[in-house]
Formats: C-alpha cells, structure tokens, sequence
C-alpha cells in the first residue's frame, strides 16, 4: 500500500516512505438522540467529515523497505508548510496493483514530530477530510 500526498496541481508530491501496518479511518453521522414523553428516539443525522491520523517516521538514511526516498527534513517542511498554508493537500491511498482506494482532499490539524534513538523523525499527522464549496 502507499500514501501519496500532493498540492491540488500536483506540482508538489511526498509519497510517505514508511506505511503504518494498520489504517484507520473515522467518518461518523450527526445523529441525535432525543428524549420525548414516550421515551427516547433516534435520528439519523448526515455523514460528518472523515478523518484520520497516521503515525510512523521518515528515515534518515537509508532501508531497503523504504517505499519512497524521503527524508526526515523534506517531509517536516512540506508537511509544516502545507499545514500553515490555509490550503487543503490530495492524499491518495493505492493499494500493492495501484488501484486507488482513496482519495481525497484533507487539512492538516496538526503536525507533530520528534527523533527516536536511530535518528529518524518520528512524526503523528492528524488530517480531516476538506470539502470545498460549490458557490
């Protein structure tokens, strides 16, 4: 599997070098609970934004199972620029044939990232799904 992140003309990408073994994504419904005189009922709201949080790290050097050559450094500023750019980014997620499995655009809430002992930087990125709107 890979994640690709890229700016909505693609003239920017990073496909991630270290997939997580697990993904996981939220997208809950608005429904509401309401208590009424004969006891509680149940709506069933809209479908919410989905979001997701990936964590893993960048390498610093070189594995042979790596999936891209990105760097610790590179991915650190083009994650944080695209964090603080007002602008929401594409991930795609393709499966091992390169069939898509996902894509969409998402914002970037929040960024955090550190070293572990062999010098890589470790990183947890929290991303919500970002809808445009059609005016």
């Amino acid at each position: 599997m890979d994640i690709t992140f890229s700016s909505e003309d693609r003239k920017e990408v990073l496909k991630l070098p270290i997939v997580p073994p697990d993904l996981q994504w939220d997208r809950p419904n608005n429904n509401v609970t309401l208590e009424t005189i004969n006891g509680e009922i149940r709506l069933i709201g809209k479908k919410k934004l989905m979001s997701l949080s990936i964590s893993s790290f960048f390498p610093n050097k070189e594995y042979n199972f790596a999936r891209s050559n990105v760097r610790g450094r590179y991915a650190v500023g083009f994650f944080a620029k695209w964090k603080n750019s007002g602008k929401p980014i594409r991930m795609a997620i393709t499966n091992d044939n390169r069939e898509t499995l996902l894509s969409i655009l998402v914002s970037i809430d929040n960024f955090n990232h550190g070293f572990d002992r062999a010098g890589d930087t470790t990183y947890t990125l929290d991303l919500t799904e970002y809808i445009k709107l059609k005016v």
